[in-house]
């Protein structure tokens, strides 16, 4: 990983799974019978795919990264290295999680974490990123059917948005990456790149953020969209992250980083635009699109995005959720439960279930599919098989980013 071989996407591929295009859009394209570049990118439908491309693009490397078919990188570079489980059924995490043949814990080596390693799909979205920021500007104003500025704005909104939460994600697992800002139009004989200093890599998502924030509108007028595609609110949110982490590296030398993440906190929250929901709503915030969401990633069984029977919502599942399931599940951690959380704590009852089983494989983690099955899509009902959890992969919510300029009060 000590270089990168430029990544070439051609925008077909970025088109599937859109979460914004019909089947039957997609099925009344033109045959493409001349060189791509010069056949897309001509109007505000292309823009409009391309975009949609990106967040597709994105959706698939926080969901891939597995050779066991339970598509949980996100999850895998997250909570699991943070110990949640005790033990989990798949052979390579079990890697992660408790080493194994000299590997320590949370330690991305070895033969059967391969997948881990792979930082290709997250190039891939710089790549469309890149893309199109440098198509969609020269895009003619009378190609667009709506307002022609502000829709271009938000589109390159957008692409300066994924690309800055893309290297920041790469930043904090890799550290040092290689860094590829611009579109590279003869990919056939670009060159190896070396890898980068990460607080560079955090400058240039800094930079690319203050581009957002001043392109991105504040809300969606379409329900649908709200916290799946990028808003000001999700700008602010992830600067307030890269400055969080900023201070981390420069070890707190630099005060102008916790001021800048307060300062981006306060704006999300001068906006009116997210509220607390009451813990009886709870199950809504990880349905998604809720009021607390500020970035999430489309899962919902109304987009058919879902995972039925797979996914990492799947496998932390079993009875009473979901019955007659063959294989191992996994364990949470009940000593970890212990220490964060005490007897008479709510969250107890909205994150987990049978806790007092005599066996840590009956304890079920329902945070995400909700204590009573709010988010659990059955497609056979009474038989509570062929399951899929119907919720978002939450990135950003409110309550999270007020605990984050928390943090950073408290680091004054």
């Amino acid at each position: 990983m000590n270089c990168l071989k430029h990544i070439f996407l051609m925008v077909a591929t970025a088109l599937v799974l859109s979460p914004f295009i019909s089947c039957k859009k997609l099925l009344d394209q033109d045959p493409i019978n001349s060189p791509y570049g010069n056949v897309f990118w001509s109007n505000q439908r292309d823009a409009e795919q391309g975009v949609a491309g990106g967040y597709a693009l994105l959706r698939k490397s926080l969901t891939s990264n597995t050779e066991y078919y339970t598509y949980m990188s996100h999850f895998a570079y997250g909570s699991l290295p943070a110990f949640e489980f005790q033990d989990y059924n798949q052979y390579d995490v079990r890697f992660l999680v408790k080493g194994g043949d000299g590997f320590g814990n949370a330690d991305f080596l070895g033969s059967y974490l391969e997948g881990y390693h792979d930082w290709s799909p997250y190039y891939k979205v710089i790549t469309q990123a890149n893309l199109i920021l440098h198509n969609v500007p020269g895009i003619p104003d009378e190609k667009f059917s709506d307002q022609p500025s502000k829709t271009r704005n938000r589109f390159l909104g957008e692409a300066y948005f994924l690309r800055a939460f893309t290297y920041f994600y790469m930043a904090r697992i890799w550290g040092d990456v290689p860094q590829v800002l611009t579109y590279d139009d003869d990919p056939a004989h670009s060159t190896n790149l070396p890898r980068v200093s990460e607080k560079i890599i955090l400058d240039s998502c800094v930079n690319d953020l203050e581009n957002a924030i001043r392109l991105l509108p504040a809300a969606y007028t379409n329900g649908s969209e709200r916290a799946v595609r990028a808003s000001k609110g999700a700008a602010f949110g992830l600067l307030a992250h890269v400055y969080m982490w900023k201070n981390f590296l420069n070890k707190g030398s630099v005060a102008t980083d916790l001021t800048h993440a307060i300062a981006a906190i306060d704006s999300i929250e001068a906006s009116g635009q997210y509220q607390l929901l009451p813990a009886e709503s709870y199950p809504k915030v990880f349905h998604g699109k809720s009021n607390e969401g500020v970035f999430e990633i489309n899962m919902q069984v109304g987009n058919t995005e879902q995972q039925v029977e797979t996914g990492f919502y799947y496998s932390i599942l079993k009875e009473p959720f979901i019955q007659n399931r063959t294989d191992k599940p996994d364990a949470p951690n009940l000593d970890l439960i212990n220490s964060l959380y005490d007897e008479n704590d709510l969250r107890l009852h909205y994150f987990f279930s049978t806790l007092n089983a005599d066996k840590p494989y009956n304890s079920v983690i329902c945070k995400f599919a909700g204590p009573n099955r709010e988010n659990i899509y059955y497609k056979n009902p009474g038989t509570f098989t062929e399951a899929a959890v119907d919720a978002n992969i939450i990135l950003m919510r409110y309550a999270g980013l007020l605990l984050l300029r928390a943090e950073a009060y408290a680091d004054q």
